[in-house]
């Protein structure tokens, strides 16, 4: 069973290979600034006295493939720290700096690709290791956060199974709650706004066995239910996620939910294909909804 920082910690190794790939099989570095005894100008540099050779048109695949899957990751992490001490962000913006001038290749005090790699290293070892800053009240707790979708197809939450997962939490989103009421009276499908009405009546009855903000049993020993009450802020979220979209809106719900629960298993619940590969670009394990019976 994994969780956002175990994911996060394995995408810290994919990222090594491409690092020595580019460093050690495409990449030189030389010595630019050769200031000698005599010389009239005297040359000091703040980047760095060294430099890297330009890259074959190969390496600049390897840079570009690198480059892509380091902001992933790194957009990610940002998010889930965005709320630590100034000391610790002031860590990850550092070693952000340090990754992203060896990936692209600026003037380096480093005398050699060894060297640079060992630097890169480290900075990504650094930024996994800010994850552990992060606090978890309810450590090892499995938590399932569907889609509207993922809802109306299967709404018989007390039905939910998963073969991993004998005892888990269905968190229920701002956004998903209010696509419920919509789809209630305005969709075109009777079907649908049955299963909403009755999905809405449902989760209301779940209220009366204690707050839903906290949490209350639907299955003893087995299923828990949870509503969070406030809407992701989308501006602190992954830069390329759109405000207007539905699907990107519980996306960053998700990961409000990981940002809370770092140790905690978190998968998002939906059939939606887009959802799913937006999911699984954002770095966010999914899961299919149980089949309703």
């Amino acid at each position: 069973m994994r969780t956002i920082t175990d994911n996060l910690k394995e995408t810290s190794e994919d990222l090594q290979i491409l690092l020595r790939d580019l460093l050690m099989n495409y990449s030189s570095i030389y010595l630019w600034n050769k200031n000698r005894p005599g010389d009239s100008i005297v040359i000091i540099s703040t980047s760095g006295d060294y430099a890297y050779e330009k890259l074959t048109e190969q390496g600049r695949q390897v840079q570009a493939e690198l480059l892509k899957k380091y902001h992933c990751f790194y957009e990610l992490i940002n998010v889930l720290l965005r709320n630590q001490p100034k000391d610790t962000l002031a860590e990850l913006s550092k070693s952000n700096k340090i990754l992203l001038n060896i990936i692209e290749q600026n003037n380096t005090w480093c005398k050699n690709t060894t060297e640079a790699l060992d630097k890169a290293v480290q900075a990504l070892k650094m930024q996994c290791k800010l994850l552990n800053r992060l606090y978890d009240p309810f450590e090892g707790e499995v938590i399932f956060v569907p889609d509207t979708n993922a809802l109306i197809y299967n709404p018989n939450l007390e039905s939910w199974t998963f073969l991993e997962y004998p005892k888990f939490s269905v968190f229920l989103l701002p956004t998903v709650l209010s696509e419920l009421d919509l789809l209630k009276i305005n969709h075109r499908n009777d079907e649908v706004r049955n299963k909403s009405e009755s999905l809405i009546r449902r989760i209301k009855e779940y209220r009366r066995r204690g707050k839903l903000t906290t949490g209350v049993t639907v299955v003893k020993g087995r299923i828990k239910i949870q509503s969070i009450a406030i809407e992701p802020d989308m501006n602190a979220s992954l830069p390329w996620l759109d405000p207007d979209n539905k699907d990107d809106r519980i996306l960053a719900g998700v990961i409000e939910v990981m940002r809370a629960r770092p140790r905690s298993i978190v998968k998002a619940v939906s059939r939606d294909i887009n959802f799913q590969n937006k999911a699984e670009f954002a770095n966010i394990p999914f899961e299919e909804p149980p089949a309703p019976d």
